[in-house]
């Protein structure tokens, strides 16, 4: 099971509320590195990393993406190879090029329970949980 905490934040005048967990992330040479990442169930992949953080750990470019943005709108992605260490699997998963904050999105939490105490410093759990005959 992951834990992680919800972080209250403000933006231009107004707060919000992120979930929040740390994954552990790794390019070809399996050096694992653990980045804080926001829950996102609204985003549809599986995981976004910035740029300078890409480089950093040496993920193997595989081209482009088109993705849907929340206004509706279609933007192309840089997408990358990478490895999370998931539930004790390591899996190898797209990573989206984005210069917002670390994101998790629905095609990782695929078969998972996710919990959330939606107030600052609430409590977020993640946990394997497929449902039966799957």
């Amino acid at each position: 099971m992951l834990r992680g905490r919800v972080i209250a934040r403000t933006q231009n005048g107004l707060a919000y509320l992120e979930p929040r967990v740390s994954i552990s992330v790794a390019g070809r040479n399996r050096d694992f590195n653990v980045e804080e990442v926001i829950v996102d169930t609204a985003f549809t992949g599986w995981l976004t990393l910035p740029n300078a953080t890409i480089k950093r750990m040496g993920l193997t470019h595989y081209g482009q993406r088109p993705a849907n943005q929340a206004d509706g709108h279609a933007q192309m992605y840089d997408i990358y190879g990478g490895l999370v260490s998931w539930h004790g699997r390591i899996l190898p998963v797209p990573v989206h090029q984005s210069e917002s904050a670390p994101l998790i999105g629905m095609a990782l939490l695929h078969g998972c329970r996710l919990s959330i105490d939606a107030w600052e410093g609430g409590d977020v759990a993640i946990e394997e949980a497929l449902p039966q005959g799957q």
